[in-house]
This record gives structure tokens, sequence and C-alpha cells, in this order.
């Protein structure tokens, strides 16, 4: 009977270890954003984090645009702005979440601030950067590297003396010595794809 009752307690441990606490600011690619995961919904959300936590709204997007979905946690430093699929608007499904607050932690480390070389060794390979002084200026394209389809960033300069060569619609390498030379840094808001 003692030998079963530890069985007991063992397996109900085991099951529980996965259980994720709704404290817990960690971000892991392709996993989840705390506790949002791929596919759930607003009412999900809602759930896991208290529904006065989560505001349903337009968010910014490029060139004036703007996309349904909603706010977590606003004006706090676990903010997040959580994109609706627009495939599934009316269901409310996640689709990319965007990191504003400073408590959210990327399991592999990358954060706002960053230099491209240190985006480089979590990427694990070189990527592009598009040319700066335009609406997609600074944003990496991470071709095939660890964080290629998970994660989107956008690169500033940390001067304002650039280049003409590193301006535009164009893409130059994160090996680029003229690049490394402005200092380029992640911005605050890191966007993680859900689908």
């Amino acid at each position: 009977m003692t030998r079963l009752l530890a069985l007991l307690l063992l397996c109900t441990a085991f099951l529980h270890a996965e259980e994720i606490d709704s404290a817990d600011d960690t971000i892991v690619l392709g996993k989840r954003v705390g506790l949002i995961k791929p596919g759930m919904a607003a009412a999900d959300i809602e759930k896991a984090y208290g529904k006065g936590n989560l505001k349903n709204m337009d968010l910014p997007g490029p060139e004036g645009s703007t996309f349904p979905g909603a706010k977590l946690f606003e004006g706090t430093d676990r903010e997040l702005e959580i994109v609706w699929d627009p495939d599934q608007e009316d269901k409310k499904i996640v689709f990319d979440v965007r990191i504003l607050g400073t408590a959210w932690k990327f399991e592999n480390g990358l954060k706002a601030g960053m230099t491209i070389e240190e985006v480089e060794k979590i990427n694990g390979k070189p990527f592009k950067v598009a040319g700066f002084s335009w609406d997609y200026g600074g944003y990496a394209n991470f071709g095939g590297g660890k964080l290629a389809g998970k994660v989107s960033l956008r690169f500033n300069p940390s001067t304002d003396d650039i280049p003409d060569y590193l301006q535009g619609d164009k893409e130059i390498s994160s090996t680029d010595k003229k690049l490394r030379a402005v200092k380029p840094v992640v911005e605050e808001m890191i966007t993680v794809f859900m689908k």
C-alpha cells in the first residue's frame, strides 16, 4: 500500500511539473510567451491572466495600418500586444505577440539593446538587416538561422550619422563592417510569431 501511494504521489508530481505559473515571464520561441501558446484564443488568455487584464483594441502596424488585437497588462512592466490571426479575426486566435514590458525574458537570452554581434550568436549564423531611414528600415531577416520564422526585431543605429550606403530599401549582411560601425542595437519592441 505504501509503495502504491508513493507511486501515485510521484505520478501526480510529474503531471504537474509541466504547469506554468501565471507569474512566469519566460519566452520560449516556438512554444510560449508566459502562459500564451500558439492557437490560444482571447478567452483562454483571459482565463490564464484575468479578464480585466486583456483589453481588445486596434494595434498600430507599418505605414499607418492597424491590426485587430489586444493589450495585456497595459501600462505595466509585463505589457504585451497581441495581434489576432487575420484569418480567424472573429475567434480572436493569437497570431503574434509584441513584447513591450521589461519583465519578459527570452529563454535564449535575446533582449532589447543587444548588438548585431550578440544577436548573431543567438541566431547561430549571420543574417541580413534592411537599410535604415524608411518604414521597414533596420528589420532583421534571419534566413535559415535559429531565429528564422520565430521572431521579428528591428535594429537602430547608435548614431545619427548614417552613410548613404546603409540607407534605403536594400539588405545588408550583419557582418558588413560599415553596418557594424554605426553600432546598431535591438529596439524595445520584439515580436514573437505564434503561428
